[in-house]
């Protein structure tokens, strides 16, 4: 636009110019035919008419000299500069000079009167008309802001348009960045390119590919785990079964000790093993969801009580207050069973094993305002709040459960499983007594529930 408002100075200038000079041009051959040397002097009627209706028609102050080219007679404002260049007879000149302090724009003309002056027939006289050029510069103002005006208007619509074709153009793009924002860790769908502008297409279509590599990598190493924990149990079991016969061929109490420890130390391999393969089969959950792998409507209540009824006979070797409060209505959740069942069914265990003998032990859901609450609470030794913020990491165990064999991959399975049924994982100390309350906190579902009666058991 400043270019623009440059080049169109430059030629209003011009155009503005050209058609003022007209009038100057004019009343210089006004001035022409006034002039009078039929009596052998220079002689002129009535100039000051014709500048007046000049001024008139201009809007600006005017002034005239007419002179021999010697100069010995002048005839109005002898003081008009000259041109710098030497005039041909006939021609008219244009150009600025300064007058009276003021910017002029002088018009002058040489010619050859009819009558040749006696004192000199080869004389030429000079007529110049001047003007000043305030009339001029407030018309080519004028005319600059109008044209200002014009491109900013101009200027104000296409930035309008272009902003809108921006946001228009850019919707599909920030759509997709929210999308993919808002995913799950474990989402690796392909992303949809259909409603994308072809210039993202390509880019788009290389993350796929790269999902797709890393969705095979990944499914690999957990196969891999998989297979290699199921090739373990089996010798395994055969070694544990193996010392068991051993202990009852030993003869001496000392061979006796060795081969229980032993015999300790693969039941807690054999645990491990089984916590190994029981992550291995929830990374593999986590990935065939990326094969859109629809999640279903889960009664969490009955959930419960079938995990709670499965673990009830461990429990009871350590005569455990053992038991659930759920509601009396179905409570419908969105997530996998198999899954679920293996983290409540974890959570429990850990509450089982750490808690000492006579502990309570109390599962139950809650329902809140927009949302589901799986609880599982005792009053065993708990957490500390370092092991607390800690807890969810692979192989690492708190303080209160160094004395006591684990693998430290409960809660990890635990979390991986929370994250793959878009539910949180909570852990907190109970106030004003010992004791560990563990949540998987879930998004309601709205329903109306039928009647339907369960009981609480203890």
């Amino acid at each position: 636009m400043l270019i623009s408002l440059w080049a169109s100075n430059l030629e209003l200038r011009g155009q503005v110019n050209t058609a003022f000079d007209r009038s100057l041009a004019g009343a210089i051959r006004s001035i022409e035919v006034n002039i009078k040397t039929e009596d052998g002097g220079l002689a002129m009627e009535q100039p000051f008419y014709m500048l007046e209706f000049f001024e008139l028609t201009t809007r600006s102050t005017a002034y005239f000299r007419v002179a021999t080219e010697d100069r010995l007679t002048e005839i109005g404002y002898v003081d008009l500069p000259l041109p710098t260049t030497p005039l041909d007879t006939g021609k008219a000149v244009f150009y600025n000079r300064d007058y009276l302090d003021q910017p002029m724009r002088i018009a002058a003309i040489a010619i050859r009167p009819k009558d040749g002056l006696l004192y000199n027939p080869e004389s030429r006289i000079i007529i110049q008309v001047a003007e000043s050029m305030s009339s001029r510069e407030d018309f080519i103002n004028q005319l600059i802001w109008q044209s200002v005006r014009k491109d900013f208007v101009v200027l104000a619509i296409f930035i309008l348009l272009l902003s809108g074709g921006i946001i228009i153009a850019l919707r599909p793009l920030k759509t997709l960045s929210s999308e993919i924002k808002n995913r799950s860790f474990d989402n690796l769908l392909p992303i949809d390119e259909k409603e994308l502008p072809k210039e993202i297409k390509p880019l788009v279509q290389a993350i796929n590919l790269h999902l797709a590599r890393y969705i095979k990598r990944n499914i690999t190493q957990q196969q891999f785990l998989d297979d290699a924990s199921h090739q373990l149990r089996t010798p395994l079991s055969v070694l544990n079964m193996q010392v068991d016969y051993a202990k009852k061929l030993a003869k001496t109490t000392e061979m006796e000790e060795v081969l229980t420890a032993i015999q300790q130390r693969l039941g807690n391999t054999i645990q491990l093993t089984n916590q190994l393969l029981a992550l291995a089969k929830v990374r593999d959950a986590a990935d065939k969801l990326t094969a859109n792998v629809s999640r279903e409507t889960i009664d969490i209540c009955q959930l419960a009580a079938e995990v709670v009824g499965n673990l009830l006979p461990t429990a009871r070797k350590k005569r455990m207050d053992y038991g659930q409060e759920l509601p009396e209505h179905p409570v419908m959740i969105n997530g996998i069973e198999w899954l679920l069942k293996e983290a409540l069914s974890n959570i429990i265990s850990n509450s089982i094993k750490y808690c000492p003998v006579r502990s309570h032990i109390t599962v139950s859901v809650l329902e809140e305002k927009d949302h589901i609450i799986l609880q599982v609470e005792d009053n065993g030794p708990g957490m500390s709040p370092e092991d607390i913020a800690l807890a969810g990491k692979r192989f690492r165990r708190g303080a209160s459960g160094k004395e006591k064999y684990g693998s430290g991959l409960g809660l990890a399975i635990v979390n991986t499983i929370a994250e793959i049924n878009q539910a949180r994982l909570e852990i907190f100390s109970k106030k004003n007594e010992t004791g560990l309350i563990v949540r998987l906190v879930f998004n309601k579902i709205p329903m109306d529930y039928p009647d339907k009666s369960r009981f609480s058991s203890n």
